[in-house]
């Protein structure tokens, strides 16, 4: 539509122009022929003025007549044309050309007046307009095949090209209903000759990984948490039960059944509030940055945790006397205590942990050790994961709800750090945080 209505405007415009200017030619054609005749009469007497030197100023299908003052005609030529021409007698003053329409067709009209001493009249030129408007309807003409065959060429190209992108577009519609019924688990399966749509069928496999891959964390994380909540709540209703029973009469198994479902209350709200946590697109809290030394808060981090832990040894080592970093105290407070409390768990017969720090020049490194179980290579990638532990007997007895790495991992990311672990089974295993420096933290 948009290339027919083009070509519309083009042809138009370009018809336009050309009659402009071929009407333009014949005009100053009648005019040269009309000023030669001119000359000659004014500058010759009558009787001496062949028909050969009037030819000569004449173009081809034209005529002229010579008029007196009174309007009655001397002469014209071609003779046998005269009668052919519904002209009319108009004396001027001056030069002048005008148009005329006619049953017999479109002249224009040049008269001129002659006032010497070799002739006393009138002086009229006809130019017949049959070749210009033949002219102008063979354009029209051409234009309109030429248009007509575009379109229908352009139709049939469209047309084939059409049906060649709608095939693998109807295609993967049929596909995609057929995911729709069966699940995430499907994919597309086509592939055409088109790059387009071959990369619209590979980017939309790569987005149902990518929603499989969610869908089925969330259905894991809806599991683990729901198992991780059934337990508490199933302490409590028991105890609950057993109050109910015997507790009332029984101040000792009151007391201690309130102690136990007061814990395990405790423990529900440890977890709903790392859950929420960990559901917040971004803890971060740009108005509480502050610029702390990283150097003095492993320190007291450290000193904290050898008041809590007096049979562990804590080792210190640094490579700079301090680290600027531009970060919220709580968050790095609460990233540390989750990962010397994470070597503290696994660490249960030699109890020796190390913390270092090493800076770089575009970023400084954490680094805390200890020398307990291990991780197996396996669970390398996983143990960043909601709710998983590697050592999963000793869960419960260790504490916690299997969110902390998780937590950690999050709150380290958000300031454009990561954290990755290296671990050999049995003999220690190392976690590196690294954070990035720029201009204010260098």
């Amino acid at each position: 539509m948009i290339i027919s209505f083009t070509y519309l405007i083009f042809s138009t415009l370009l018809i336009y122009f050309t009659s402009l200017y071929l009407k333009d030619l014949e005009e100053r054609a009648l005019d040269r022929s009309l000023e030669e005749l001119q000359h000659i009469y004014e500058t010759q007497p009558i009787n001496t003025i062949s028909r050969n030197d009037i030819f000569t100023s004449l173009y081809d299908e034209q005529t002229m007549i010579l008029y007196t003052r009174s309007g009655n005609i001397v002469t014209s030529e071609p003779t046998n044309q005269l009668n052919d021409l519904p002209i009319d007698f108009i004396p001027v003053s001056d030069k002048v050309i005008t148009s005329l329409e006619t049953d017999d067709g479109n002249f224009l009209v040049g008269r001129s007046n002659i006032d010497t001493m070799y002739w006393n009249g009138y002086l009229t030129v006809i130019h017949p307009l049959d070749n210009y408007y033949l002219i102008i309807r063979t354009m029209v003409l051409i234009a309109l095949i030429i248009g007509f065959l575009s379109i229908l060429f352009t139709s049939i190209v469209s047309y084939f090209f059409s049906t060649q992108m709608v095939k693998p577009i109807r295609s993967i519609a049929n596909q995609l209903k057929r995911i729709e019924g069966e699940g995430v688990s499907e994919r597309l399966s086509l592939s055409t000759d088109t790059e387009e749509t071959d990369y619209m069928v590979t980017s939309f496999n790569n987005m149902m990984d990518s929603l499989e891959e969610s869908f089925n964390q969330q259905k894991q994380f809806v599991e683990d948490a729901s198992h991780e909540l059934r337990t508490p709540l199933q302490i409590i209703q028991g105890h609950l039960k057993l109050i109910n029973r015997w507790g009332k009469n029984d101040p000792k198994i009151l007391e201690e059944s309130l102690n136990i479902s007061i814990d395990e209350l405790h423990r529900i709200n440890k977890l709903v509030e790392e859950l929420l946590l960990l559901t917040k697109n971004n803890p971060r809290q740009l108005e509480d940055i502050e610029t702390v030394n990283i150097i003095d808060e492993i320190n007291s981090r450290v000193d904290s945790m050898r008041k809590i832990h007096p049979d562990y040894h804590f080792a210190v080592e640094h490579s700079n006397e301090s680290i600027p970093f531009q970060i919220n105290n709580h968050h790095l407070e609460q990233l540390l205590l989750i990962f010397l409390d994470n070597a503290v768990k696994y660490d249960t017969e030699y109890k020796y942990i190390i913390t270092k720090t090493k800076k770089y020049i575009e970023y400084f490194d954490i680094i805390i050790m200890d020398h307990g179980i291990g991780i197996p290579e396996e669970d390398l990638e996983n143990v960043f994961n909601r709710f998983y532990r590697v050592d999963k007997s000793r869960s419960r007895q260790q504490g916690g709800n299997g969110l902390g790495l998780s937590i950690g991992k999050k709150l380290i990311e958000n300031y454009k750090g990561r954290v990755w672990f290296e671990s050999e089974e049995g003999n220690f295993t190392k976690v590196i945080i690294r954070f990035p420096l720029n201009e204010g933290n260098s």
